[in-house]
């Protein structure tokens, strides 16, 4: 499930479950009336070492514990 806010104190989540990031790709424009979002930088979390993902929606997203979070 993705997490729409991971610094508010009430999570929001998304219907769906999202595997990968060409899922959330796919999701994104979709939501994006079909204009292509895509990946602009990929970097390492310094404490976790886990991938968070810039998106060109301006969005960070990271996969922690299998669950897709929107930081």
């Amino acid at each position: 499930m993705l997490l729409l806010s991971y610094k508010q104190e009430e999570l929001k989540l998304l219907p769906e479950k999202f595997i990968s990031i060409q899922e959330i790709i796919s999701y994104l424009t979709r939501l994006n009336d079909n204009v292509m979002v895509y990946v602009k930088e990929i970097n390492t979390g310094d404490i976790d070492g886990i991938k968070i993902y810039e998106m060109s929606n301006g969005s960070l997203y990271k996969n922690e514990n299998g669950n897709w979070i929107v930081l």
